[in-house]
């Protein structure tokens, strides 16, 4: 990971201008606990930045803090800049555009997040913090000739479409409040009830023949 000097040596100036900031304010306020961890330590605290696979095409992400598991996959080729995963989202990368939109039908699937409910943490309105306990679940690997693995993966793909059409149709904030964000997901979750249902039925048998 670059220093501010290591960044102006090689031309980035602005960028070298805003580790610098970075740099300094974390000096001033760093507690006595963190003495000796640097800023660059800190960002990629536990080697989470660094470690991030860029080259896979392929991630599915889902959220962190929530009472389900709501996943998504993003295309690396439909972004200009490099794509970072934030601290609050749990990322899988893929190579296989199928196997990633088969992972995230499973994750946004009712039939394991119920699974869990008794398991997780719970808040003054119930289960709360999804976290790696959705993995807790078995899912079978994904395999590219069986029937249901790909009509699993071709279902998520269609929501995915739709999705992506509704949001079109109905922008949302950039920076969306806890609030608007939960709103957002009971809105999504509805225009996609069919696709869903479908879904659901076949987690249910995927669940089954392990």
């Amino acid at each position: 990971m670059f220093s501010a000097k290591a960044l102006l040596n090689q031309g980035f100036l602005d960028a070298s201008k805003w580790f610098e900031s970075v740099e300094r304010i974390w000096d001033i306020h760093k507690t006595e606990r963190n003495a000796n961890i640097t800023a660059y330590d800190y960002i990629n605290w536990q080697n989470k930045l660094l470690s991030q696979d860029l080259n896979k095409p392929y991630l599915v992400l889902y959220n962190a803090s929530a009472k389900d598991a709501n996943a998504t996959v993003v295309c690396r080729e439909d972004i200009d800049l490099e794509f970072i995963v934030e601290s609050v989202c749990y990322c899988f990368y893929a190579n296989n555009k199928s196997e990633a939109y088969y992972l995230t039908a499973i994750l946004n699937s009712s039939i394991p997040n119920k699974k869990i409910k008794d398991f997780q943490a719970k808040g003054l309105f119930g289960a709360r913090h999804v976290h790696k306990k959705i993995l807790d679940i078995y899912y079978p690997t994904f395999k590219e000739n069986n029937v249901l693995h790909s009509d699993l993966a071709a279902l998520s793909e269609t929501a995915h479409q739709k999705a992506k059409i509704y949001f079109q149709e109905n922008p949302t904030p950039s920076s969306p409040s806890t609030y608007e964000l939960g709103r957002i997901r009971i809105e999504i979750k509805d225009y996609l009830s069919e696709e869903l249902s479908e879904i659901d039925k076949l987690v249910k048998r995927l669940l089954k023949s392990k």
